[in-house]
């Protein structure tokens, strides 16, 4: 095997996880929607509201926030302007992303695990509740928010390593 396969399989393991990660996502927003629809229903029907549909609701949603990056990520679906963008050539794009998009791609996903790390463990060795009347240990989300960031970090190597084999082989790599 060589070298240039084992990045592939690496870049293709990075993927799998992302997809898998996506499709979790998918279903906590089924999720979400259902839990949000079971709050109004009780809230608006039965007049009897509960104290924890509203925070579920937010930490529902935030988790699927997070979980969806590296998802979108591996489609390349994130939000460009790409005035001059979409006439370069392949070779050009991944040399412009390399330079710009992907360092500071990787500057944010790393300051995202370095801090959601902390804040982790900020909630997980100080026991911090949410501070509502319903007051849940927030460490759960906080971990989802790491785990989410990690996943986003490892998708930002994906895309640097699909980049560089772009530069050096001049095809674009999307798929491996």
């Amino acid at each position: 095997m060589t070298s240039r396969e084992r990045v592939k399989g690496i870049v293709s393991a990075i993927d799998r996880i992302s997809e898998m990660e996506g499709k979790l996502a998918s279903y906590l927003l089924v999720l979400a929607t259902l839990q949000i629809c079971l709050e109004l229903l009780l809230r608006y029907v039965f007049r009897m509201p509960t104290i924890w549909g509203l925070e579920v609701s937010v930490y529902l949603c935030g988790v699927t926030y997070i979980m969806s990056g590296a998802y979108a990520d591996r489609y390349d679906v994130h939000i460009r302007v790409d005035i001059f963008y979409s006439r370069w050539s392949k070779r050009t794009k991944a040399i412009v992303d390399l330079i710009f998009t992907d360092s500071l791609f990787l500057l944010f996903a790393v300051i995202l695990v370095w801090h959601g790390g902390l804040w982790f463990m900020e909630s997980w060795t100080e026991n911090i509740t949410s501070g509502t009347q319903w007051d849940p240990a927030i460490w759960p989300m906080r971990f989802l928010l790491l785990l989410g960031s990690f996943f986003l970090l490892l998708s930002c190597f994906s895309r640097i390593i699909k980049d560089l084999l772009t530069v050096f082989s001049g095809n674009r790599v999307a798929k491996l």
